[in-house]
């Protein structure tokens, strides 16, 4: 199955021409979105991320379809101290 997968801000790929923000993964069938991870290398934690398939935030044992749609995005924290 082949899924698109967009990366945001620290999570992008560094290629010889630029960095890299959109990606076509081929997953065998039944994988989901914690596999995904793993084959991006994807260091953080999935705590740490904002996972969205298809536009619906959702967390890492998810499974995925052939032509879905994945956004990675780290969390972001703030505040004052």
């Amino acid at each position: 199955m082949l899924v698109t997968v967009h990366l945001h801000t620290i999570l992008q790929k560094r290629a010889a021409d630029g960095l890299v923000s959109r990606l076509q993964v081929e997953l065998p069938d039944g994988s989901r979105l914690a596999e995904l991870l793993d084959e991006l290398e994807i260091e953080l934690s999935p705590d740490a991320l904002l996972l969205a398939v298809n536009g619906r935030v959702s967390d890492p044992q998810q499974s995925l379809m052939d032509g879905d749609q994945v956004n990675l995005m780290p969390a972001i924290s703030g505040g004052v101290c």
